[in-house]
């Protein structure tokens, strides 16, 4: 399946129209965390909530859970969201402070604004209050779902931090890494809108695929645009991934590709790639290589096995945005 290509950013617009209710209803949600918080945490709260992301997650579980013979119950898909939503709220929340970002969504990260002491207490808070959200849900595997998502982001950003550096990391690791940290957490919103859909147990394990796949290209794509491949108005800085040593795809099929005197001079210039100018030498490397080319084929290759389970759906509107939001991913800017 080869649907033709528009622009993510106007895709994934007109997608979040067609799902306005249950998002609406979401925010209904995660705003009602923020409020029902203690004194000192609230604020804190309305003010992260207020920074909103893509909420590409929370999308697509909506469009998902529309796909089934009957329109779900909107009040459940919104908690289901709701909790997505809160989980990687919580998960950035952390990453910023290990990465030492400083910009998030164009403003400032938590730990900037309050302390990294504050920021990690409100991080927890906003992880706990992402389990309460599905603590009612009638099927009972859905807080398992979100529970077990939350553990693979951790376990994920615990490898990611012990191989960091590590110049020789095999494309398994890498893998292993990208699949814990941010396919996990999209899986497990297949999962929910699959079930919200009414799915059997068979289809909500292909939209768990489905969902793993997509994840896998939204990372790569991301180690992309942090070299600034392809990217347009991209809300964090650069090269964040470099100056941190994190070793993604591009610099795996550099390494593949490069003699043993490239790779010595390609390791000298990662572990200075904080200095001026130097992330621009690596740049200028990669790209003789075509290494960017190449990851990005296999970001195209994931999204082309999430388009062929899409195929297994029911066919409607919903499942035709699904469909144009994997086709339009891998030319994303931000």
């Amino acid at each position: 399946m080869s649907p033709t290509k528009a622009d993510f950013q106007v895709v994934l617009g007109q997608a979040r129209e067609l799902v306005r209710e249950s998002l609406e209803r979401t925010e209904q949600v995660i705003m009602q965390v923020a409020e029902t918080a203690p004194v000192g945490i609230s604020d804190r709260l309305v003010s992260l909530f207020g920074r909103k992301g893509k909420r590409i997650r929370s999308t697509l579980l909506c469009l998902i859970a529309n796909c089934g013979e009957k329109a779900p119950d909107v009040n459940r898909v919104a908690h289901a969201c709701a909790s997505v939503e809160l989980l990687h709220l919580a998960s950035l929340v952390h990453d910023d402070i290990i990465d030492g970002t400083d910009v998030r969504r164009g403003k400032k990260t938590a730990h900037k604004e309050w302390g990294t002491q504050v920021a990690v207490l409100v991080g927890d808070y906003v992880l706990s209050q992402s389990m309460r959200c599905v603590i009612d849900e009638e099927v009972r595997s859905v807080p398992v779902i979100i529970s077990d998502a939350a553990d693979m982001l951790i376990v994920g950003e615990i490898m990611e931090l012990d191989h960091c550096g590590e110049m020789t990391l095999s494309r398994e690791m890498y893998n292993e890494i990208i699949n814990r940290k941010t396919a996990a957490l999209i899986e497990a919103a297949s999962r929910l809108g699959g079930i919200m859909a009414g799915f059997d147990e068979s289809l909500v394990n292909e939209c768990g695929k489905m969902g793993a796949h997509f994840g896998l290209a939204f990372q790569i794509i991301d180690d992309l645009l942090d070299y600034g491949y392809g990217s347009k108005n991209l809300d964090k800085a650069k090269f964040t991934d470099l100056s941190n040593g994190l070793i993604t795809l591009p610099l795996l099929y550099y390494f593949e590709d490069c003699s043993t005197a490239e790779r010595a001079e390609m390791e000298s210039l990662i572990k200075k790639a904080s200095e001026e100018g130097v992330a621009e030498m690596i740049l200028e490397r990669l790209n003789a290589k075509k290494s960017f080319d190449k990851a990005k084929a296999e970001a195209q290759e994931h999204l082309e096995q999430a388009l062929e389970i899409a195929d297994k759906f029911p066919k409607n509107t919903f499942t035709e945005e699904i469909v144009a939001m994997f086709a339009s991913m891998s030319d994303r800017g931000n």
